[in-house]
């Protein structure tokens, strides 16, 4: 989640120094049990003192709606390769030969449509292609 936008564009525009912890890291160093404010902004400012703060890069205004529609595709391509290994593992799962087609062509996708006997084996496969398809 990037819900520090907003603060961090409230600290540029009044000319106040904003950093952002890295938070995967901060977790690493602060491991204690104790979890509350107080808690955790007396490490986070003890980390900042002794300059062992771990730091996360501060996308500026103009590139965030590109690095967030970036992020988003990716997930996208990620979805689209979990179809498609899908299809892969279900001609495997019914012993048949190995498709050699090529799943980002159309002509590839349709002959995908009489592969299984079984019609809702078959119908399954249709739903991945539908949804690659998209």
């Amino acid at each position: 989640m990037h819900c520090w936008y907003w603060i961090a564009d409230f600290c540029e525009d009044q000319g106040i120094a904003f950093i952002l912890g890295h938070a995967l890291y901060m977790k690493a160093i602060h491991g204690g049990k104790t979890k509350n404010d107080r808690v955790d902004s007396y490490k986070i400012a003890a980390l900042i003192r002794g300059g062992n703060f771990p730091l996360a890069y501060v996308y500026p205004r103009s590139m965030r709606a590109t690095r967030d529609l970036l992020r988003r595709r990716t997930g996208l391509v990620r979805h689209g390769a979990d179809l498609k290994a899908h299809v892969v593992n279900t001609t495997s799962q019914y012993n048949l030969p190995p498709n050699k087609v090529n799943l980002k062509n159309v002509s590839a996708r349709e002959q995908l449509g009489r592969t299984f006997d079984d019609p809702l084996v078959q119908r399954n496969i249709d739903l991945d292609m539908a949804v690659l398809e998209c």
